[in-house]
């Protein structure tokens, strides 16, 4: 009468399976959102007028296109849950939106004392 029992692991939701290599973004993150992102910034910073004004602004908007990218990748909105960044609740209210929903409405009460509605 062997009776053993394996033991069971659990783990939580609020675990995330990725490592964060830069600024919590994995690397396919980083390959698949930021790496497109920066290489089209350095094709536009090629391009020509090459004037140093242009190239300043040129600069300017490619730093501005990047941090928006990195905020929205980063940024965490529920606060109790480190693994929900703004995308994932993004998709899910708007899941949630699309669904169909069921509203239950309260009978009128009887104005004039007859059964029907009227």
């Amino acid at each position: 009468m062997n009776d053993k029992k394996e033991k069971q692991f659990i783990f939580p939701e609020n675990i995330s399976s990725d490592y964060g290599v830069f600024l919590g973004l994995s690397l396919k993150e980083l390959a698949v959102y930021v790496l497109p992102v920066f290489v089209v910034c350095l094709i536009f910073l090629f391009l020509p007028p090459h004037s140093l004004k242009w190239v300043f602004i040129k600069l300017a908007i490619s730093i501005f296109l990047l941090t928006i990218l990195l905020a929205v990748l980063t940024s965490k909105p529920v606060k109790n849950r480190n693994n929900i960044r703004l995308t994932d609740y993004l998709k899910m209210k708007s899941s949630y939106n699309k669904r169909q929903h069921r509203f239950f409405i309260v009978k009128r009460k009887d104005i004039h004392g007859k059964g029907g509605m009227f």
